[in-house]
């Protein structure tokens, strides 16, 4: 036993003469961004180790990281003993703009000119003063010396020069300080600039520390992964159509977005259509339990139930809601009314590897994309697809007086779609945005081109064919609508036009379609549905009749 103890004591004398810290950045390689939001960031980083127990420190990870997530791996060489991640924020070193330090050495040499400036003046100020003070005294003949006029008058000339030049000195001195105090205003506007008085501020990054045991001095390739749902992305199409030869493209874009706390740099991109934190749990079923709903006064309910909740503000008894359960016992309820609590797409496609799980659709893009931590959208092109689709024109004129051009796709299930918005493009113009939502059970998907007034609609109701009749004890009101059609293009084209007539909800009111036109009925929504081919230029018309039968006295609503 004393053996055993001296031996640990010795290994840990050895681990901890051994122990050193090794620093390092992460490099982020590659990025799998889910759809709506979440991502999973894989970093690589390579460090020098020697032997015995290293603490890597290893820094320019996500600041929103998953740490339930986090898979790190290391060389069999390598034993990790530990793990810690936390927030880390390097010391920032003073900065000081270039900028604003020109603009420092400019005001301190202006400042000193300015100063030497005022020193000339006051030099000058103080020789025009004496020299006044001087003529002047001996004008009065202050002195014991009798001064002749003629001496005197040259000794005024001769002052007078020197008078003339101080004040021109002084003047031009003024001028100068003038034009210096400008120059000092000016640097000191510019110094007042918010974007030069901005510092460096400390920024977070991720920072996790390991604790490791290398066997020998070598350098080893670390790999980290880990989940973050500060990332997404959606998608977003573009449909580009040429009128001419009806070919349809559709082009697959993605709009990313991540505010991770790292800028993606050079980095591999994955968009999967999946997304773990949806959850993957099926629901199961619980038992039902009935209960059975008793309504009862208070005098009816037992003295158990009688408690101090069903007394009001007032001091008077309340009447409350007993549910009877199966057990046969009461609960009291709250009484009533009262509540309880881009790149080009075809360049992008050689670099894009399409794989399918059973749950999930990933596109692996082989190219390295710079994406900052921004929380802006970033538009990544995918791919694009010939679609095989049929353009028909498609009006409901009882709704909408406008024709829209559809584009009938079938075999839908194999684009990849997910729900998104699309900009319609056709013939390189513009037209506007509409919705793909793949979630339907239909054989076709109909894709809105937007409105078509090459094809002109109306419909209108006709008079002679439309009244009010007495019959017995029945009102009869009959309906007539022509539905007029005309294809403007010069193009043939293909149309559906839907309209309805009513259902009855009731016994009393009996409805008749007494004319399609031609359509086909579905009685039980009481849609009609006719499908057209127009010549260019050409014109046609359709014509539907229903009538409505109910008593007398009686007001239908929704005819």
């Amino acid at each position: 036993m004393k053996k055993l103890l001296i031996s640990l004591l010795c290994i840990c004398q050895l681990i901890s003469f051994g122990q050193d810290t090794v620093k390092t950045d992460a490099k982020l390689v590659a990025a799998t961004v889910y759809y709506g939001f979440g991502a999973e960031l894989t970093h690589d980083a390579r460090i020098p180790v020697r032997p015995g127990v290293k603490q890597i420190v290893i820094n320019q990870l996500s600041t929103s990281m998953d740490v339930n997530s986090l898979q790190v791996s290391v060389p069999s060489s390598v034993t990790l003993l530990s793990q810690q991640y936390s927030l880390y924020a390097p010391i920032v070193i003073p900065f000081v703009n270039p900028k604003l330090k020109s603009l420092q050495d400019s005001l301190s040499v202006i400042n000193v000119a300015i100063r030497r400036n005022s020193n000339l003046i006051g030099t000058e100020e103080s020789t025009l003063e004496k020299t006044g003070k001087l003529i002047e005294a001996v004008i009065n003949n202050s002195g014991n010396k009798t001064v002749s006029s003629a001496e005197a008058l040259l000794l005024v000339n001769a002052y007078t020069t020197k008078i003339e030049k101080a004040r021109t000195n002084i003047f031009n001195l003024k001028e100068n300080e003038t034009v210096l105090v400008t120059r000092r205003d000016k640097i000191l506007n510019q110094m007042n600039d918010p974007e030069l008085q901005k510092s460096k501020t400390p920024v977070y990054t991720g920072q996790l520390i390991l604790q490791v045991i290398c066997s020998s001095n070598e350098e080893i390739p670390v790999s980290l992964s880990y989940f973050t749902q500060n990332a997404g992305w959606t998608p977003l199409y573009d449909i580009r159509v040429n009128a001419k030869t009806n070919e349809l493209k559709l082009i697959y874009k993605a709009s990313v977005t991540q505010s991770t706390g790292i800028n993606w740099k050079q980095t591999k991109l994955t968009l999967s259509t999946g997304n773990p934190v949806s959850g993957g749990t099926a629901p199961e079923l619980n038992p039902r339990l009935l209960q059975i709903y008793v309504p009862a006064i208070y005098s009816q309910v037992s003295t158990d139930v009688r408690d101090k909740d069903a007394i009001n503000d007032e001091g008077k008894m309340e009447l409350s809601e007993v549910v009877i359960t199966a057990a046969g016992q009461a609960r009291r309820t709250k009484a009533a009314g009262y509540s309880t609590t881009s790149i080009d797409p075809s360049m992008i496609e050689s670099h894009m590897k399409l794989s399918e799980s059973q749950l999930n659709t990933n596109f692996e893009i082989d190219l390295p994309y710079d994406i900052a931590s921004d929380g802006q959208l970033h538009a990544v092109s995918i791919k694009e697809e010939k679609v095989n689709a049929v353009l028909k024109n498609y009006a409901v004129p009882g709704i909408d007086k406008e024709t829209y051009l559809l584009a009938q796709v079938s075999d839908w299930q194999n684009l990849n779609l997910l729900p998104g918005t699309a900009n319609i493009i056709m013939d390189n113009t513009y037209l506007g945005k509409t919705v793909i939502d793949p979630n339907s059970t239909a054989d076709t998907l109909n894709l809105s081109l937007g409105k078509d007034r090459r094809v002109a609609i109306k419909r209108l109701p006709v008079k002679d064919f439309t009244g009010t009749k007495n019959n017995g004890n029945n009102i009869l009101k009959t309906f007539t609508y022509e539905i007029t059609v005309k294809n403007n293009k010069q193009t043939v084209v293909d149309m559906e036009i839907k309209d309805q007539f009513p259902i009855s909800a009731i016994k009393e009111i009996e409805v008749k379609l007494t004319d399609g036109g031609g359509a086909v009925v579905d009685n039980e929504t009481g849609i009609l549905n006719w499908q057209l081919k127009l010549k260019p230029g050409e014109s046609k018309k359709i014509r539907f009749s229903y009538t409505v039968k109910y008593p007398k006295g009686k007001t239908v609503i929704n005819l």
